[in-house]
């Protein structure tokens, strides 16, 4: 059964992004949340996406989500979208055995050359903060 059909992808505050090939430089979780590093290889730009606190989070390589590769808006024109009747927020809704509400769980898709991250936080008033830094 093909549970990603159904998903829908809306970009995350177009245009804030570099336009071209970028991956995942590095992922770290403490406690001041989830930063994520992302290498923009046409502008040799590093920019730091962060987020104050997660439920989930996952990194699978893009070769290994060929399923829902053949749902996304290919070509994928932004880095961010905001992922509507998330599977991973309804198997998140399951496990939890309703702990989770998924109704304010934002489910997060951060698309890169050669990785596919995703990021479920419990409402809007956690958006990702980003940061601009020069990788040299």
């Amino acid at each position: 059964m093909d549970r990603t059909q159904h998903q829908t992808y809306k970009p995350w505050r177009v245009g804030l992004f570099p336009k071209g090939g970028s991956d995942l430089w590095s992922l770290s979780d403490s406690r001041k949340g989830l930063e994520i590093d992302l290498m923009f290889h046409d502008d040799d730009q590093l920019l730091v996406v962060r987020f104050g606190d997660t439920d989930v989070y996952r990194v699978i390589d893009e070769g290994y989500r060929l399923r829902q590769l053949q749902h996304l808006p290919i070509p994928m024109e932004e880095t961010i979208y905001v992922v509507s009747r998330s599977d991973m927020v309804e198997e998140l809704v399951d496990e939890s055995c309703g702990m989770v509400d998924g109704d304010q769980a934002i489910h997060y898709f951060i698309v890169t050359d050669n990785d596919c991250i995703d990021v479920i936080v419990k409402n809007d008033h956690n958006e990702p903060q980003v940061e601009y830094r020069n990788a040299r």
